[in-house]
């Protein structure tokens, strides 16, 4: 990619990888969701910091994607608000959310699988396209320009993520880490404020975690994005987050540092299934 040309491109590092304290970028505030009977998540707050990789862990069952699909739209939670960028709302629609910066990717992977890897991306570049649909389809003028453009810029994630050679292929006929990683390029296109990463190591062998783990310590640092994570794999929540929120069956446990979120007692129960 080039960084140069990117609006994340500050230079500055997250809280915890050497850079200063920021102002939020997203803040949670006494968020709760209920299906029926079932509370999914209980008068739970925390914030996201600009220029942070801000992890959200729990047991299964914690709530943890369900605050994602708070964040982003596809839930309407019953109380409590969300600020982005200065802005409180209540109720926001998915198209919003990815047009004032927000883009996700998801647990089991959303991808059209008979396009190549660069239409699939090109897809993240959707919001940015000034030209109207009848252009698009006539692929002339003013239109083709705009293309070239948008496709040059997808053609720099793909370097970037170091999937060249998969540029042409049906993102189906990939293995299952590819596809994760045109999902994270498809994301990476919208060009987006804040990145919802909800387990993004999910079904990876060793080496792909690690590939995967490069590329998004590589988003935050050089481009100075943020992230919200979520991981079940704690070794990489710790090496790679700056603060860490924990949720046990819809409601906040712990919220701090990675090291003092790994020594708080609750934490180490929730996780071993331990009751005190």
């Amino acid at each position: 990619m080039n960084i140069a040309a990117s609006p994340h491109a500050t230079g500055a590092q997250g809280a915890a990888h050497g850079g200063p304290l920021r102002d939020p970028l997203l803040a949670v505030e006494s968020i709760s969701l209920s299906f029926g009977g079932l509370k999914a998540v209980s008068e739970v707050s925390f914030d996201i910091r600009r220029g942070e990789i801000r992890a959200i862990i729990g047991p299964n069952g914690a709530g943890k994607t369900s605050m994602l699909n708070c964040i982003n739209g596809f839930y309407h939670p019953q109380e409590g608000r969300i600020t982005f960028k200065g802005v409180a709302r209540r109720r926001m629609k998915p198209h919003e959310a990815a047009s004032q910066g927000i883009a996700r990717t998801f647990q089991n992977v959303a991808l059209f699988k008979g396009m190549s890897t660069l239409d699939n991306i090109m897809t993240g570049r959707a919001l940015k396209m000034r030209r109207g649909f009848l252009w698009q389809l006539l692929r002339h003028g003013p239109a083709l320009a705009e293309e070239i453009e948008h496709r040059k810029f997808c053609e720099e994630i793909i370097d970037f993520l170091e999937i060249e050679h998969i540029r042409k292929t049906p993102v189906g006929k990939l293995p299952y880490g590819l596809q994760k990683r045109v999902e994270l390029g498809r994301a990476l296109a919208m060009e987006p404020d804040l990145l919802l990463l909800d387990e993004p190591m999910a079904g990876m062998n060793v080496e792909e975690k690690r590939d995967m783990s490069r590329f998004i310590l590589d988003v935050n640092r050089h481009f100075g994005m943020t992230i919200a994570l979520i991981e079940h794999d704690m070794g990489v929540v710790m090496d790679l987050s700056d603060r860490v929120v924990v949720l046990e069956y819809g409601r906040k446990i712990a919220d701090g540092s990675p090291d003092e979120v790994k020594s708080n007692q609750r934490v180490i129960d929730a996780y071993l299934g331990v009751a005190r």
